[in-house]
């Protein structure tokens, strides 16, 4: 707790408060305690304004905890012996005894050490003193010491230092303004961890015929005092939004490593030390089903009326770019560790009552909400946001952060009397057919069917609102122009009897291309095209003697395929004669058989000769083919 006492407070949603202290000081120091957690950003941001005197220092205390500070002195005393720890530790300091019933003697000397009776180890200790002038140890029993001095400075020191650390608080450090001497005028101001505020609204609903409704939208803005102490008249903003805001390491001292240069002068990697703090994110969204109250006073207590007269707001709204801040009109006081909460919107809203189907954010029925536009100025944090219709209960949602004149869908129910069936189908329709580079470019609809059966088991007849997902880059075909059409989404309003159902049929297409091979065409499919119409006569005759051409070229490659089969054939035969002449003798029997064999090799020499000529035949005929397609598909472009 400070003797400057705090004036004003800046609340964020995303758990920073700036804090500014005000007041009037006499004397040179001004001393902050502020919890650990809090120092890097208090370090980070603190802001002194003297207006009668100037600033000379401020120093902080150090970020070690209780234990590493008394670590580091000579004395350390513990919570049950502390006069024997303190004995224990000035050995070899000056000290100054007064013992008890001998008239105040005193008797001086070096300190040499304690002995003690763990039975009663006060009453038994004994203290051993070395008197350097007379070159001899005095025991003492403690129990007769009424007094000790310390006559070394560094002893005191020691004591001092201590004890300070002893009184040190784990939970928080300070901060010391160190001023000029006389009276000041001080302004402190810092940014520190703070609970995030809160906001909760309520939506007051009274139809007003034909599915309009009369609404007024009340948001009491909810924050925590867990400073320590109590906030008495303080100036208090809420800001919706969220700035920019991280931890630097600024309290904790950092000592950079040095690079280590060995005697072949090879530096050592060095090491990061400081990283990123990652902001932190917070998802709302609806919890359960929450059901539609059907039940209407006849004049209920809880009215527009009777709220907007009880509470008016207390804030006043001011758009600063980015963020938008509620201030509170007259001072707050909260007691330490408790919350305040106060009206900070207000506003009378025309609204519409509706039945909205959208199958992402509930299945097979639809909700019951209430479609307003923000005409309140404000701008709208997210919060939890209660419905009452007509004076009754109608069930809860979370209002999205919402800024001024943006459309704004408050989902509170759930529909049950209400069931939607859906059921999708997907065809194809050809479009045109083009030619490109030798290719055929098919162009066809993808038709994208969506049907809506709206089944109502209410004794009234309803109107659904229906969102559908628009698909990319796709056309409404044989569907009613929708009411609305915003981020990919289309609203239809379907009318419902009683106890019937309705239908809505949503149909989308869309044109997409595709590459079709000539020679893959079959003559079934140019006949097709030509009865749909995307081939004109003309082209059909043109294609079809191309295709004609291609299955020609198809039959010149299996003729060419079969003659080289026939001669490999031919080739393993002759490798097989060639085997049986080489053994044979050139007379007699064996002679005639040679020539026999080499008769057939003849032969099958002329036949190979006959099969290449063929085979270069089909060739010819095949780029004569190629050729007369080329200067066909050029008469077609």
């Amino acid at each position: 707790m400070s003797n400057l006492p705090m004036k004003r407070m800046v609340l964020y949603k995303h758990g920073m408060g700036y804090f500014e202290r005000r007041g009037t000081l006499n004397g040179e120091t001004l001393t902050l305690s502020f919890p650990l957690e809090a120092m890097d950003d208090v370090l980070k941001s603190l802001i002194v304004i003297d207006r009668s005197g100037q600033v000379r220092n401020i120093d902080v205390t150090t970020p070690e905890d209780r234990t590493a500070l008394i670590a580091r002195g000579s004395i350390h005393l513990s919570h049950e012996r502390s006069l024997l720890d303190l004995l224990r530790d000035l050995r070899g300091r000056t000290v100054r005894f007064t013992l008890a019933g001998k008239q105040g003697e005193t008797i001086s000397g070096l300190v040499i050490g304690v002995d003690v009776e763990d039975e009663e180890p006060l009453r038994r200790a004994i203290v051993s003193l070395y008197l350097s002038d007379e070159r001899a140890v005095r025991p003492i029993p403690l129990d007769d010491v009424a007094r000790v001095e310390l006559l070394d400075d560094a002893a005191h020191n020691d004591l001092a230092f201590f004890l300070r650390a002893a009184q040190n608080d784990e939970r928080n450090r300070t901060v010391t303004i160190h001023l000029t001497p006389g009276e000041h005028d001080l302004l402190v101001g810092y940014v520190a961890p703070a609970s995030a505020w809160r906001v909760s609204y309520r939506l007051i609903c009274e139809d007003d015929g034909d599915g309009a409704a009369r609404c007024l939208l009340q948001g009491w803005g909810l924050f925590d005092n867990q400073l320590e102490e109590d906030l008495v008249d303080v100036e208090v903003t809420l800001v919706a939004g969220q700035p920019v805001s991280f931890r630097y390491r600024l309290y904790e001292p950092q000592t950079p490593e040095r690079p280590v240069i060995d005697d072949v002068q090879r530096p050592q990697p060095k090491k990061a030390f400081m990283r990123p703090l990652a902001l932190r994110k917070e998802v709302f969204g609806l919890d359960s089903d929450i059901h539609f109250l059907r039940k209407e006073a006849e004049s209920p207590e809880v009215s527009i009326k009777t709220i907007d007269a009880s509470i008016s707001p207390v804030a006043e709204g001011e758009d600063r770019g980015a963020l938008f801040a509620y201030r509170v009109i007259q001072p707050v006081s909260v007691g330490r560790g408790k919350s305040a909460m106060a009206p900070i919107i207000g506003a009378a809203l025309a609204g519409r009552r509706e039945l909205v189907y959208n199958h992402s954010r509930r299945e097979r029925h639809p909700l019951a909400a209430i479609r307003l536009t923000n005409e309140t100025g404000l701008t709208l944090e997210q919060g939890p946001v209660t419905v009452l219709i007509n004076g009754e209960y109608a069930g809860e949602s979370v209002l999205p952060f919402t800024r001024a004149g943006a459309a704004i869908n408050v989902f509170h129910a759930v529909e049950l009397g209400v069931t939607v069936a859906e059921t999708t189908a997907t065809t194809r329709a050809l479009h045109s057919i083009r030619l490109h580079d030798g290719d055929l470019i098919v162009d066809e609809y993808l038709l994208l069917s969506h049907h809506y059966v709206i089944t109502s088991t209410l004794a009234e007849p309803c109107t659904v609102i229906v969102e559908h997902p628009r698909a990319e880059n796709a056309e409404l075909v044989d569907t009613p122009p929708p009411l609305s059409e915003e981020d990919q989404l289309a609203r239809w309003a379907v009318a419902v009897p009683a106890f019937a159902s309705a239908e809505l049929v949503v149909c989308e297409r869309q044109l997409l291309s595709r590459y079709e091979q000539i020679s893959s065409l079959t003559g079934e499919q140019l006949q097709q095209w030509l009865r749909d119409k995307v081939l004109d006569a003309g082209t059909f005759q043109q294609l079809s003697g191309v295709l004609n051409l291609f299955r020609q070229i198809s039959a010149a490659e299996q003729t060419i395929a079969e003659r080289e089969r026939e001669r490999q054939r031919i080739f393993e035969r002759q490798q097989r004669l060639q085997q049986q002449i080489a053994p044979l003798r050139s007379d007699g029997d064996e002679g005639a058989l040679r020539q026999r064999y080499v008769a057939t090799l003849a032969q099958l020499e002329d036949q190979v000769e006959q099969i290449d000529t063929a085979i270069a035949e089909q060739h010819a005929l095949i780029q004569k083919y190629k050729d007369q397609i080329e200067r066909r598909l050029r008469r077609l472009k």
